[in-house]
């Protein structure tokens, strides 16, 4: 039996969840680069292999793991206005990086 007291699901943090700020940071990054693979004329092997090179330098970059980066995506998105509200500020920050031309 479940007490009324009890955590849900959704409401259980990852010991180590990626800070909101960093995780925007973080999306910017694997968005620009699967952008910039979906440019090239690479077979889906090659680029699922590329995308998976890449991402693992950004998780270095960032200095966080796969799991850590996965674990902290499911959280966010199990809490929509949060998620939502990272996802506006990824989308404006990409419009200004492609305007500025500052998109690497």
């Amino acid at each position: 039996m479940v007490s009324c007291n009890s955590e849900t699901e959704l409401d259980v943090k990852p010991t180590d969840l990626i800070a909101e700020k960093k995780m925007i940071d973080v999306l910017i990054d694997v968005h620009i680069t699967e952008s910039a693979l979906s440019l090239k004329n690479f077979n889906r092997d090659s680029s699922l292999k590329l995308f998976a090179y890449y991402k693992s330098d950004i998780f270095k970059e960032h200095n966080i793991t796969e799991k850590q980066f996965q674990e902290s995506f499911d959280y966010y998105a199990k809490h929509s206005k949060q998620f939502d509200h990272m996802y506006e500020v990824v989308i404006d920050s990409l419009k200004v990086k492609e305007v500025t031309g500052n998109l690497k």
